[in-house]
């Protein structure tokens, strides 16, 4: 009882002596992540937002009402405020694909983050791009796990950064960027080195702890599982602000439709027994993230808390972001007008379903490509076409589209759901390579989001999932192109196979190889994916994909039916022999 209370007599006297040091720093952390040019409101399944529906409740988010919340908090509060940016500002909507990175730069400096890490999406356009972008905004851009040597403009611009440091008070927070490895293969063909996440994270942060930075956020863009691991690997890092994984994190009874897949914040607890909360906030504008977070001024998280802000009508859109936005929109608004085709039917784009399995959307897309190659081949008539096998990736389909009362696809549609502006290619492969290309899309096949399983036209495949790698292929047919009537045959590897692909599968794009290296044979169409389906799209009038078993798995075990008859006939047989050694031994 002495021992109790000597130690709060001590407690006691520190806060009267040291009350600053006790105190510490507040921090309100806001963040956002894979904004992707949602600069209007965002319906409630993921589409533009119709008219009079945001006033009503129906519609969320958008970079007017993002910037006004910001501002807000930055003018009310009493605590300090950071508002950081996750990467993957570009690209998925009709205003990117027309006004690219320069507005993507002029709307985020309305935003005014204090940093932003680099994402995927930002070197979409190139390099080149990117450097034009960084020269516009007025905020650092943040990763620490690139090499820039191979790309100069980049490595002398001074707004790309390993880390940025942020005073608050007497507090130096350190902001340390990362993004995936792997986007070398998932953007256009670039120079940058990209090197592991933990152990370049572990050397930026010894490097800040040197110079006296005492509290460190990690601002990446690797996907929750990542975040959480650099949570647990990373000793300096005190708190984890992820992106990539469009991750929705809830503690509680959510507010709206999307799935929490865990608590906000993630707790991730390290070797030495600290506690590291972990944090994204959904995708396209629609959240806010806010987390209330308390540090001594050694730098020592004492507390945290928080949840994502849904970003509804109770919020007011600011009007300057609105009447800039307004200047630009007589663009987007002749395209949203522009109907070039109608669905009866849902055209499913979600990347769960079309990186998982066969999607409606991604069959017609691919129907779509095999289209162009043909009205290209009309000419030669020795064949009905060279090229029978059409290939999309799902990471290239963005949205999906409802038909609505009247079914109506417009241009803006099509420019949302393909917004990569990919040029077309035809290509000549072995059937060999080929399958290895089929075998290495079920490999990455992921029900989480996959932007690496294959969409198909001309191509009948099932696989069983339980085989081994390499292996899992159990039957496939490919559309013929010297036949008079185009039917399946079975793929032979030797045989040769014309193919219509996007450029960036082309490129290496996600590890794939579609160039023959013995034969090399590639074509470019002159038209761009989007603009093969808006054609197709007018010249068929009417669409309704089905799914069409392009791709059926199969059962990873025999079914109960068949173990049932192979147990049956196992004991008949062991019935016929027992009976026949009884009259060996009784004969």
């Amino acid at each position: 009882m002495v021992k109790a209370t000597l130690q709060w007599t001590l407690v006691l006297l520190l806060v009267l002596i040291f009350p600053d040091w006790i105190r510490g720093l507040k921090i309100t952390l806001l963040h956002t992540n894979d904004m992707h040019s949602w600069y209007d409101p965002i319906s409630s399944k993921g589409g533009k937002c119709k008219a009079g529906d945001d006033e009503q409740g129906f519609c969320f988010g958008g970079f007017a009402r993002v910037a006004a919340v910001v501002e807000a908090a930055r003018k009310a509060g009493t605590d300090s405020v950071l508002y950081l940016n996750g990467g993957d500002s570009f690209q998925g909507t009709p205003w990117f694909s027309v006004y690219r990175g320069k507005m993507v730069a002029q709307m985020l400096n309305f935003l005014a983050p204090d940093a932003m890490t680099l994402g995927v999406h930002e070197l979409d356009d190139g390099t080149d791009a990117f450097a034009e972008f960084l020269d516009i905004i007025n905020f650092p851009v943040v990763s620490c796990n690139i090499n820039l040597k191979g790309e100069p403009k980049l490595a002398e611009n001074s707004k790309l950064v390993t880390s940025t440091v942020i005073t608050k008070g007497k507090n130096k927070i350190g902001i340390v960027g990362y993004i995936r490895p792997d986007t070398k293969e998932r953007t256009q063909p670039n120079n940058v080195i990209y090197k592991q996440e933990v152990p370049a994270i572990n050397k930026e942060t010894k490097k800040l702890v040197d110079q006296g930075v005492n509290i460190i956020i990690a601002l990446g863009h690797s996907g929750y599982d990542k975040d959480k691991e650099i949570a647990r690997r990373c000793p300096d890092v005190d708190v984890v602000v992820g992106g990539q994984s469009h991750t929705f994190l809830y503690t509680g009874k959510v507010p709206s439709k999307e799935n929490s897949e865990g608590p906000y914040p993630t707790i991730v607890v390290k070797p030495d027994g600290r506690k590291v909360p972990v944090v994204q906030a959904y995708a396209y504008t629609k959240y806010l993230g806010n987390l209330s977070l308390e540090f001594d001024n050694g730098g020592n998280l004492l507390s945290f808390k928080g949840s994502p802000i849904l970003l509804d009508n109770r919020f007011k859109p600011r009007k300057d972001v609105l009447e800039f936005l307004d200047q630009h929109r007589q663009v987007i608004e002749d395209m949203e007008r522009h109907v070039v085709g109608t669905t009866s039917v849902y055209l499913n784009g979600d990347r769960r379903s079309c990186g998982f399995g066969e999607c409606n959307f991604g069959n017609i897309i691919a129907d779509s490509f095999v289209y162009a190659r043909v009205l290209e081949t009309m000419p030669d008539r020795r064949t009905w076409t060279d090229a029978p096998i059409g290939l999309i990736n799902a990471g290239a389909i963005r949205a999906s589209i409802d038909p609505g009362e009247t079914g109506a696809i417009t241009e803006a549609d099509v420019m949302t759901v393909l917004p990569f502006s990919h040029e077309m290619f035809y290509t000549r492969i072995s059937g060999s390579q080929l399958m290895k290309a089929l075998e290495h899309s079920l490999q990455l096949r992921s029900k989480q989001m996959s932007s690496s399983y294959l969409q198909m036209s001309g191509i009948r495949m099932k696989f069983n999932h339980s085989r081994p790698k390499g292996e899992r292929i159990t039957e496939i047919r490919a559309l013929c192109s010297a036949c008079q009537i185009p039917h399946y045959e079975p793929v032979e590897t030797d045989k040769y196979y014309g193919i219509v692909l996007t450029s960036f599968l082309l490129n290496g794009g996600e590890g794939y190889s579609f160039i023959d290296p013995k034969r090399p044979e590639v074509q470019n169409l002159s038209i761009l994916d989007r603009n093969a389906v808006i054609r197709y799209l007018q010249e068929h009038k009417v669409i309704y994909p089905e799914r069409e078993e392009r791709q059926a798995p199969q059962e990873k075990h025999l079914s109960n039916s068949s173990s049932k008859c192979l147990i049956e006939t196992f004991f008949f047989l062991l019935y016929l022999l027992y009976f026949r050694n009884l009259r060996v031994l009784g004969g």
